[in-house]
């Protein structure tokens, strides 16, 4: 079988794309490329970096494996308890929370889930926002820090779910 690239013709000039039905124009069908940063080496001293050019803290190089799960684990499970408080308050803008195996969803009907996961293998917990989107928090100086924009975790998880519950949340780990 023979796989067949066809043009099609529109008036003197060939266009490999689909043409449009009320002119006489092409539409690429390629969708729009998106830059996104990627972590690179510092030009000054050649040590990781961040996806935003600053150099990786120290601490969060050198932090054990033991000490990562031991400090994820806590923070999730805390974070769950605070939150089943939440629902028990208020089930039905927070219906469902659960932690299992390192990863916890947080079902808020008014925005949808949220899901905090750990990552073992860039010692760092993800979380997943239907408001804010996905983003990566390191341990820095015992929170976790998004080494991109410099939010805390618990900070974002705040705000974002103070408006969907009629008191102010404050969670805390």
């Amino acid at each position: 079988m023979f796989l067949v690239r066809r043009s099609i013709f529109l008036g003197a000039r060939k266009c490999a794309r689909v043409p449009l039905l009320k002119s006489s124009g092409c539409v690429s069908l390629r969708r729009p490329t998106a830059r996104f940063n990627s972590i690179r080496t510092l030009a000054s001293n050649g040590g990781p970096g961040s996806t935003d050019g600053h150099q990786i803290p120290r601490e969060v190089l050198e932090l054990s494996s033991d000490v990562y799960h031991t400090r994820s684990d806590a923070f999730l499970e805390a974070i769950q308890d605070q939150l089943e408080e939440i629902s028990d308050l208020y089930p039905q803008l927070l219906p469902d929370v659960e932690l299992n195996q390192g990863v916890m969803t947080v079902a808020v009907p008014a925005f949808g889930t949220y899901v905090l996961n750990k990552q073992p293998p860039n010692k760092q917990i993800w979380l997943s926002s239907p408001i804010s989107g996905p983003n990566r928090f390191d341990l820095v100086q015992e929170r976790w820090v998004s080494l991109r924009d410099g939010q805390e975790l618990l900070e974002l998880l705040n705000r974002e779910l103070s408006t969907a519950i009629p008191e102010p949340v404050a969670l805390d780990a």
